[in-house]
């Protein structure tokens, strides 16, 4: 994967004397990442009953050769489910018990996936999404998703679990998803839900998005939100902001950042915005 150094230069002040702090944000084809060097508080909101993994394939780039790959976690409890990225819990877990020089030193043994964090509260029928965009972690709640399903013939073997197919049309997408009746949770990935059964595999019509689990657990434990300051904002907004960070990430941050910036290909070369403006598949398209 073809990556590219971003270099931050922040202006602070200390004692009446100006003070230049700088932070090294990595830039892929997968986006833009910052690190917490140390674990923020969070809150309990649940306890789980469930925690199902699956494996995600997402043509996140129109123009990449292969698609993302990520292993997600979805935590279920009996009110409240959180879907998020494995891979990125345990980058940021390692990055905090490693000294931040090590950290700069090696980020290309830092990477993880994608940020997003969602909860469905079902008892209070709200979804909650949280997101890193630069440096900010932005947060919108919007009402549980009302999908209209299509339960379809068709039968097929997930995890040794007999599944049913359904279909819907999603904000702007068309899926095809296999659901567990056996395992009764109205649950599944990303906003997916509402199905009498837990949906084990979903993907797309068009190849963006494609989850299928690959275990599912009965196992006790919390159900845990970051406590952070963050950016309440709209799905609406939240979904302008991402669009320009992913296809304008040096447009993005010299808007909305007070900083100097220095970019550079791995070999050290210079680069201009226009080297970084990319192809952005959203998965909800409206």
């Amino acid at each position: 994967m073809k990556k590219f150094l971003i270099l931050l230069t922040l202006l602070g002040a200390s004692a009446g004397a100006a003070l230049a702090q700088q932070t090294i944000v990595t830039y892929t084809p997968d986006g833009v990442k910052t690190y917490d060097t140390a674990e923020p508080p969070s809150e309990v909101l649940d306890t789980t009953r469930f925690v199902v993994s699956y494996r995600m394939l997402y043509q996140q780039r129109p123009e990449s050769e292969h698609p993302m790959e990520d292993l997600l976690l979805l935590q279920i409890g009996r009110n409240v489910t959180k879907f998020y990225s494995y891979k990125t819990w345990q980058t940021d877990s390692l990055v905090r018990v490693t000294p931040p020089e090590q950290v700069l030193a090696n980020l290309g043994s830092f990477h993880g996936g994608v940020q997003d964090v969602l909860f469905r509260d079902q008892a209070g029928g709200r979804l909650t999404h949280i997101d890193q965009i630069d440096m900010d972690h932005l947060l919108y709640t919007e009402p549980l998703p009302a999908i209209d399903w299509e339960l379809e013939e068709g039968e097929r073997t997930i995890l040794g679990y007999a599944c049913r197919r359904a279909r819907c049309t999603f904000r702007g997408r068309n899926y095809e998803a296999w659901y567990a009746p056996e395992i009764a949770v109205s649950a599944g990935p990303w906003k997916f839900g509402g199905l009498p059964g837990l949906i084990l595999a979903i993907k797309d019509d068009a190849g963006v998005l494609d989850m299928e689990a690959t275990g599912v657990e009965q196992r006790v434990e919390p159900i845990r939100m970051t406590d952070r300051n963050y950016m309440k904002t709209s799905r609406k907004k939240y979904r302008e902001l991402k669009q320009k960070i992913m296809t304008d990430p040096i447009g993005y941050l010299t808007n909305n950042s007070n900083v100097s910036i220095t970019v550079t290909s791995q070999d050290g070369t210079p680069l201009g915005p226009g080297d970084l403006v990319r192809g952005y598949n959203p998965i909800e398209l409206d």
